[in-house]
């Protein structure tokens, strides 16, 4: 049973090149064991699209591919992959350069290259190339070993607006990137960030029709954490908080249809889904409303949510792996689930 927890959320000074590498101690003796930049574009059309890539994600010497997607107004299913993985490998593996301006990870058909405040991802042999300006500050949460968390956990998001091409296409809108802390022997896998600590999380970037901006991150930890860790930033202006409130409503089958987040008393939002990439975990969509008196022009979220028994799904992961030396498709696993309750069921 998940128990109250101790917790910190707090902003970051000017990050440096040393907050990049696979060396970088924010404490000692933990070290990166998961780096995941993630987008949620528009074209002119108003096309949405979601990328997402994850250094360490199952090996610590390979990234993880998790898809280059078109999102097509469903949530009941995994929308289409546009990038095919014959193409753009699920797992492959990278090398680290660098510059007096970036620290580079680069694979064979991708490379990312973080810079002090400015980023560039590069992904399907070029096809998706984007730039990216961080808004406001670095802002970390800190959950410190304790009684039932064995591991450290700690991560360090980047906000920014991202634009660039897809397919030669101009793109705009959210870039996210987060640098996890643990261990260094512990993989993002067996940390606990899922299993323990994770529920809902979301992300959101909101452009004013006057010229100024909002958006952040926030979570709502596992019954029992009390975690509600978040990032507020408006106009350039950063906020740590731990006062999230995120509610959520889902269709039938379980998959999120909106999210609902209040900071406290003096600011809240609203998040409409349109189409979700990897079922039941992430959708993708807009702000539809938010407690400012100000405008929409342009809006994107990136919502994830974990069933409460995902625990059960990890296991059964790693005894694939473990049986047949690689993962079980994900697409054909939840087939046949559904979310009640919060838990995952299958037929």
């Amino acid at each position: 049973m998940a128990t109250t927890m101790r917790y910190h959320v707090y902003l970051e000074d000017e990050p440096t090149l040393e907050c990049y590498r696979l060396s970088h101690q924010p404490r000692p003796e933990y070290a990166p064991v998961f780096i995941c930049p993630f987008v949620v574009l528009t074209d002119d059309d108003g096309q949405m699209y979601n990328a997402m890539r994850g250094i360490q994600g199952q090996s610590k010497n390979e990234t993880m591919n998790m898809g280059v997607y078109r999102l097509d107004g469903q949530l009941d299913a995994q929308c289409p992959v546009l990038f095919p993985y014959a193409e753009n490998p699920i797992t492959e593996r990278y090398h680290v350069t660098e510059t007096p301006d970036a620290v580079s990870y680069v694979g064979q058909t991708w490379r990312f290259d973080f810079g002090v405040e400015n980023y560039r991802w590069v992904d399907g042999s070029g096809r998706l190339d984007i730039s990216a300006r961080r808004l406001g500050q670095v802002c970390t949460f800190w959950v410190p070993q304790q009684e039932g968390y064995e591991y450290p956990q700690m991560l360090r998001s980047h906000l920014g607006k991202a634009t660039g091409t897809l397919d030669g296409r101009p793109v705009e809108g959210l870039f996210m990137l987060d640098y996890i802390y643990s261990r260094p022997d512990a993989m993002w896998t067996e940390m606990g960030m899922l299993t323990k600590l994770h529920n809902v999380w979301l992300n959101w970037l909101v452009e004013y029709e006057d010229g100024g901006y909002e958006g952040g991150y926030a979570w709502r930890g596992r019954p029992g954490t009390d975690f509600a860790a978040a990032h507020h930033v408006v106009d350039g202006v950063s906020s740590a908080r731990s006062d999230a409130e995120v509610t959520t409503q889902h269709t039938e089958r379980g998959s999120v249809t909106k999210v609902d987040l209040a900071l406290g008393k003096d600011s809240s939002l609203s998040l409409e889904q349109a189409g979700s990439t990897d079922w039941p975990l992430h959708t993708c969509g807009t702000v539809s409303s938010t407690s400012s008196d100000r405008v929409i022009a342009k809006s994107w979220n990136y919502t994830e949510f974990f069933p409460l028994n995902w625990s059960a799904v990890a296991d059964y992961q790693a005894a694939h792996h473990k049986l047949y030396g690689r993962y079980p498709s994900f697409a054909r696993l939840m087939k046949n689930g559904r979310v009640e309750n919060q838990l995952l069921v299958f037929e």
